[in-house]
Order: C-alpha cells, then sequence, then structure tokens
C-alpha cells in the first residue's frame, strides 16, 4: 500500500509542481506597472513586421539602429493580434515560457538522474525569484531560457541515439534560441567544450563529431541573422549602457541567479541575506559534487560546464567588447538551479532541513519584495496619466524629462499629448535610434522647442535621475532660469513638477 502511494506521489509531483510554478508567475501579473522596456515592445510590436525589421537593421553610423533580434517582437505582434495589449495578455506570453521551462528542467533532469533529482530540479526552478520576474515581462529573456532549455533536452537525447534525424531538433530550437537574444550564443558555445572535454576524458568522440555537425546545421538557420549581429554588437559598443563586468560582476551574477530580481531595485536591507544566501547555495553544490565525486556521472560535469563557462565566455569578450548583461545568462541560471535542485535532493535529509529551509524563508521574503515592487523604474503611470488629463490646461505641455517615463505613460494614455526629451547624444542612454523612432512614430524634442509658446509646463523626473546628478539636473536648471515652481506632486518615485513662465 505504502509503494502505491509513494508511485502515485511519484507520478502526479510534477503535475504539482507546474501548477505551482504556474501560481507563482500568475501572482499580481496584471497589477505591477509596466516600465520602459515593456512599453518599448508593446509600442514596436504592434508596428507592421517591416516597420519592426527597418526599426531594427537601418544602419546608423555603422552599427544597427538596435540590439535585440526582432523573433520575440514578431512573435508579440502576432500574440496581440490574438489576445490584446493590457499588461496581463501581453505578459501572458512570458509567462508560458516560464511555466515550459520548467517542465523542460524536469526533463532535462529526469533523463540524466532519477525521478526524484528531477522533481527538486523542478522545484527550484519554479521558485527562482530570477525566473519568476523574467516569466513576468514582457520581453524575450523567458523565451531565451525556453528554446536553450529544449536545446539541451534535445541533445542528450539525441546524443543517446545513432539515428541522425534526431539532432534535428537540437539544430532548431538551438537556432530559435539564437534568433531570441545575440547572447544565446554563449550556451552552445560552452556545450562545444564540454563535449569536447568530455570526449577527451571518456572518448565520446561519436556524439562530439554529431554535436558538431548538428551545430552547424543550428548556424545554418541563424545565418539570416548571423549577417546582422556585428552591426547590432557595434550598436552596443557606439551608444548603450554596458560597461566592462569586473568581480563585482560576478558577484552580482551569482546573487541574481539565486535570490535577485533584475530590472528593480533591490531592498537594500535584503542584500546582506541575499549573498550569504547565494554563497551558501554555490558552496552547497561544490560540497555535493565533492561528497559525491565517486559516484557521479560525467552528465553533472557536463552541467557544471554549462552553468559556468557561458559567464566565463562572456565576461572574457566583455573585456574588449562589453556585452555581458546578467539577464542575458538566462540560460545559464536554468542550468545552476537545475544543479541546486540535483545538490538539495541528494545531500542527507537533516542537512537539507538545515540549510534548505532558510534558504527556502530567504526566496519567500525576496517574492514578497519583487511582487509588490513599483519603483524605478516603474511608476504609477495610470494615476499619473489621469491626473494629468484631470490638471492640464490648454496651452500647457506635457514634458517627460526622458523616455523611461514617456513610453509606458504613452503606453496607457495613447491620447494624451505627452513629449518627451531626447538622450544626450552619444551617452550610455542614447539607445534610441533615428530609425527605431521613426518604426514607433514617436520622437524626442528639446528643451526650447518643447516650451517655447507654452505658459506652464509640467515636467515629469525620476527623483534617481535627480540624486545620481552632481549639482543641478539639466532640464531642472534650464527650466528655473525661464520658469517659476508652482508646485511638486508625487506619484511613487517620479516628480511632477509644474512650471509657471516666468513674466517679461
Amino acid at each position: 500500500m505504502a509503494g502505491k502511494r509513494f508511485d502515485l506521489l511519484k507520478r502526479w509531483a510534477p503535475v504539482g509542481l507546474f501548477l505551482l510554478a504556474a501560481a507563482l508567475r500568475f501572482i499580481n501579473l496584471n497589477g505591477r506597472p509596466v516600465w520602459y522596456d515593456e512599453a518599448f515592445a508593446i509600442l514596436y510590436a504592434e508596428k507592421s513586421l517591416g516597420a519592426i525589421l527597418s526599426g531594427t537593421l537601418t544602419p546608423v553610423q555603422g552599427a544597427a539602429a538596435d540590439v535585440h533580434p526582432v523573433a520575440f517582437y514578431f512573435l508579440l505582434h502576432g500574440w496581440m493580434t490574438l489576445v490584446g495589449q493590457s499588461p496581463l495578455a501581453v505578459r501572458m506570453l512570458s509567462v508560458w515560457w516560464g511555466v515550459g521551462t520548467v517542465a523542460l528542467v524536469y526533463r532535462l533532469i529526469r533523463e540524466l538522474f532519477p525521478t526524484r533529482v528531477a522533481c527538486w530540479s523542478a522545484l527550484v526552478m519554479a521558485l527562482a525569484p530570477f525566473q519568476i520576474a523574467y516569466s513576468q515581462e514582457a520581453r524575450m529573456y523567458a523565451m531565451l531560457g525556453f528554446w536553450s532549455t529544449a536545446a539541451l533536452v534535445a541533445w542528450v537525447r539525441a546524443s543517446r541515439t545513432d539515428l541522425w534525424r534526431s539532432w534535428v531538433p537540437f539544430s532548431l530550437c538551438g537556432a530559435l534560441a539564437l534568433y531570441s537574444h545575440n547572447l544565446g550564443f554563449a550556451l552552445f558555445a560552452a556545450l562545444g567544450i564540454a563535449v569536447m572535454v568530455r570526449a577527451i576524458w571518456v572518448g565520446a568522440w561519436r556524439v562530439a563529431f554529431k554535436t558538431a555537425l548538428a551545430g552547424l546545421g543550428m548556424g545554418v538557420i541563424f545565418v539570416p541573422w548571423l549577417m546582422q549581429v556585428p552591426g547590432q554588437f557595434s550598436k552596443v559598443a557606439q551608444a548603450y549602457w554596458v560597461t566592462r563586468p569586473g568581480i563585482l560582476t560576478l558577484v552580482q551574477t551569482l546573487i541574481t541567479f539565486a535570490f535577485d530580481f533584475e530590472n528593480a531595485v533591490f531592498p537594500r536591507w535584503l542584500l546582506p541575506f541575499a549573498l550569504f544566501g547565494a554563497l551558501l547555495v554555490l558552496t552547497l553544490v561544490i560540497w555535493q559534487a565533492w561528497a559525491q565525486r565517486k559516484s557521479v556521472p560525467s552528465s553533472l560535469g557536463v552541467l557544471a560546464m554549462l552553468a559556468g563557462l557561458p559567464i566565463v565566455i562572456v565576461f572574457a569578450i566583455s573585456q574588449w567588447f562589453p556585452v555581458y548583461i546578467i539577464r542575458g545568462m538566462i540560460p545559464a541560471a536554468i542550468v545552476y538551479t537545475a544543479l541546486v535542485g540535483w545538490a538539495l535532493a541528494v545531500m542527507p535529509r537533516s542537512a537539507r532541513i538545515v540549510f534548505g529551509a532558510p534558504l527556502g524563508v530567504l526566496v519567500m521574503v525576496v517574492l514578497f519584495a519583487f511582487y509588490g515592487y513599483t519603483g524605478f523604474p516603474r511608476g504609477p503611470y495610470a494615476a499619473l496619466d489621469a491626473f494629468l488629463r484631470a490638471q492640464s490646461q490648454p496651452g500647457d505641455v506635457i514634458l517627460h524629462s526622458n523616455k523611461l517615463t514617456f513610453f509606458p505613460a504613452h503606453l496607457y494614455d495613447r491620447t494624451l499629448p505627452q513629449v518627451f526629451l531626447g538622450d544626450p547624444p552619444g551617452s550610455g542612454s542614447d539607445t534610441l535610434a533615428r530609425p527605431t523612432q521613426e518604426a514607433l512614430g514617436l520622437f524626442p524634442t528639446d528643451l526650447e522647442t518643447a516650451t517655447a509658446n507654452h505658459s506652464r509646463v509640467w515636467l515629469i523626473i525620476f527623483r534617481q535621475a535627480v540624486a545620481e546628478v552632481e549639482g543641478d539636473h539639466v532640464h531642472l536648471a534650464w527650466l528655473s532660469e525661464r520658469f517659476a515652481t508652482v508646485q511638486t506632486f508625487t506619484f511613487g518615485n517620479m516628480d511632477v513638477i509644474l512650471f509657471a513662465r516666468r513674466p517679461v
């Protein structure tokens, strides 16, 4: 009887894990404010496919106009045609990618280890704040994680058969991962290195040969976009906020993989706990790998390389050509969560309770902070638009200090007349090229043009933008010379400042 209960639990445990993953990714899905990147994705994806291509690939000073492949925008274009453009609707696409990735992690680890290990890995994946965050965001990162994991599942299955056609899914899924994000190559470069090491170590040269041929097939499928990648990387070097990574970046990556949520300000009081927890998790994985070294399969070594080598590869490239973005490392993060699940599954039960319980509590605290986060770069844009519509008068101009506040505010109310100031040319924030502006039909302005013939100005600005500047913010200083400050209103972490023109 006990055996039957165990079999029943074993059969239904994966279903419960997938339902848990879905539930955690639906929490406050519609309530979290849209931010700039999501607003850009929605506004861009609603355009024609030709306009998206033009806004991405048109050369500007020898570089492409935008830095991302268009596959996600094309897919989102079709998705929005079916389900609409509400935050809930557009984010649902990423939710399905995220839940699907949990299922793929279960399948990947089930191919390599017992079911119990697969369940633990899927559980860690379901709970990981980093994975949940990008499963709730209308961007391409959950899509990148899904196809990368699917490619690994296909590789494991293909490597166990002599049938050449079994390698086709690996090539297709890998190509789709490459089309999802330009940093997708790092996982497959790491896989190539891992396969060669394994071939040298255990003599698996036949698998290495087939992997190389399938990788070539992947490259052939990706060739149409591969020709565009140099121009997109040049755009990153030419005008983007990405900087050369250092040791601190690696520490941030470790914290993010375990407990962080990107594109939001992590609570300062949680940072010491997150750092300690991230180091503890890494220590547990290394400890169990050492303890199990005599019985551990070679596949664990492959997974370890897939978790670490993509970081090393992109980190090394970024010393000369900075392209290191933590969220672009999401395939490595997925493999790392699978390793954490393996470590939890194989460690003694007493150790799992002692270490797993506090780590689980930390995850819950981090998720609580994440679900309720509305700070920079997010904000209550719907309420902001309603206020401005009610308070503005004929002759006023509603002016955003930059695109970060304008795009979400414009998305929430398309009919409210609003304009935004352009980024300093050549600065790290100057990411919106002219062809992309033309595709969107949205163009920045300057202070002189925006305020001409207007008696009152409503300036919307992030307080963080003001705090980051030494001395007076250039926009505030310019307006203060020509206008009197009437009143300041607060919306989340944004200030809405009403200026009235001084009498001549």
